[in-house]
């Protein structure tokens, strides 16, 4: 039987003020759209409320009793009503939001009706209590997937304002590291019965890939399993870790706009699981430690169970954990992230900005010194915008690992800004250079290499 899934008082309340006093009302379950012998018949009982849903052009009958019926048919559901004792049939707009900040309040107007579907966990209903409480085995859990302390920290206080708020945070984490490390125990067996199994839900590469979003329909956590960088899927999640909104597309529901409640979670062993910018204030990387089965404390279902008895302790520190939003939307720069970020850059793009803030010593250390003669390296110890385009076809190799024609480095180059030309006279010979404009604001680094 189809239900609302609203916390009983609320609803009675809300559909009180559209039906007046509830009434009491059975009817046997069906196929949508076909009316049952009790519809046919009709029953003394109160009429339903006729709407008609915004997003999807369904009609929907709301009963006193709780139960929603939606039909395609305007004339089908227009004599369903009438069965019911309703005389004039008016559909009025009708229309569901998912709302984790404001968990079982739905709101009724005048001219329709706007219900909430989002339903919190029970954890997330319990009163949270002053005593300390001991969750031995998550606590191990989390330590592993996290070994970083800071890290592991600013994760509690990112959990902890969705579970107690149920915001945006606008950030995401990346955990990174081998099968077996306890990531997807800890997404399945902890985060997903304490934010509810309706609100999350894991996915995969093929998610991102897709145009066809609608099971990031109505979530609140979801985890990417086993990503790796893509063009197609970056600008896609950049969208889904900030945007207020979201537009949701599904092959049989035309394309709708929501609003936006996703908290994001990868999980990758490659070297590059999502694109990330120089500056980027998006995403918290981290390293897994290793395997479980290496680990004293890990006895397979034991812990599964171990856990279970643990998560209301673990939602009870949770619920006074003294969480602060503002940190919660920020990121930690660490090494991970920094290798993350370094993996990513394009090599012509990482080659560019070594030319342009004369770095020196790292434009020697990308390339093997078997390759670089004494001329070469006479060269660069003089850079001042300008090399030979021999010399920087030698570090393009060194930086990108593949060999590369001076006519492609050439077309690359002069659409990063880096024009050619020849130089000045050197006996009989003019040089061929590559030339280019320095950073407007070489850091400490940049003059400590000069």
């Amino acid at each position: 039987m189809n239900k609302l899934w609203f916390n009983p008082g609320i609803l009675s309340k809300v559909l009180d003020d559209t039906f007046g006093d509830e009434g009491s009302l059975t009817v046997p379950e069906s196929a949508e759209g076909t009316p049952t012998d009790a519809e046919s018949i009709g029953d003394h009982s109160e009429p339903p409320a006729c709407f008609l849903e915004e997003i999807t052009g369904e009609y929907v009958l709301l009963f006193p009793s709780g139960r929603k019926q939606k039909y395609r048919s305007k004339a089908v559901a227009r004599e369903i009503a009438s069965h019911y004792g309703q005389e004039e049939v008016t559909f009025l707009p009708y229309r569901e939001i998912y709302d984790p900040t404001q968990p079982n309040l739905p709101v009724s107007n005048t001219d329709g009706l706007v219900l909430n579907v989002y339903e919190s966990s029970d954890f997330q209903r319990q009163t949270a209590k002053v005593v300390a409480p001991k969750f031995p085995i998550i606590l191990a859990l989390l330590e592993n997937v996290i070994p970083d302390k800071v890290s592991r920290d600013a994760f509690l206080n990112w959990l902890s304002v969705i579970f107690n708020t149920g915001k945006k945070t606008g950030t995401a984490w990346v955990i990174l590291g081998s099968q077996g490390s306890g990531k997807t125990m800890l997404f399945e067996r902890v985060l997903t019965p304490l934010l509810g199994e309706d609100n999350c839900t894991e996915l995969n590469q093929d998610a991102l890939s897709s145009r066809f979003n609608h099971l990031l329909h109505r979530k609140q956590l979801v985890c990417f399993n086993e990503v790796h960088s893509s063009k197609q899927a970056a600008e896609r999640i950049k969208t889904w870790v900030t945007e207020d909104q979201i537009r949701l597309e599904d092959k049989t529901v035309r394309a709708s706009i929501n609003r936006n409640y996703l908290n994001l979670i990868f999980t990758s062993n490659s070297q590059v699981p999502v694109a990330l910018e120089a500056d980027d204030r998006r995403f918290n990387v981290v390293r897994t430690g290793g395997p479980l089965t290496e680990l004293t404390w890990f006895n397979g279902s034991a812990t599964i169970r171990a856990i279970k008895r643990e998560f209301k302790a673990f939602a009870q520190f949770l619920k006074a954990y003294p969480y602060a939003e503002a940190d919660a939307r920020r990121t930690i720069m660490n090494t991970e992230k920094s290798r993350v970020i370094e993996a990513g850059v394009n090599p012509l793009d990482r080659l560019v900005e070594l030319l342009r803030r004369s770095r020196k010593n790292d434009l020697c250390d990308v390339v093997d010194s078997e390759l670089l003669d004494e001329h070469d390296l006479s060269e660069l110890s003089n850079l001042d915008n300008h090399l030979t385009k021999e010399l920087v076809l030698k570090l393009a190799a060194g930086i990108s690992g593949e060999s590369m024609t001076m006519t492609k480095l050439t077309r690359e180059l002069k659409s990063r800004g880096i024009s050619e030309s020849r130089g000045k006279a050197d006996g009989s010979i003019r040089k061929r250079e590559y030339t280019w404009q320095s950073s407007a604001n070489p850091d400490k680094s940049d003059k400590e290499s000069a």
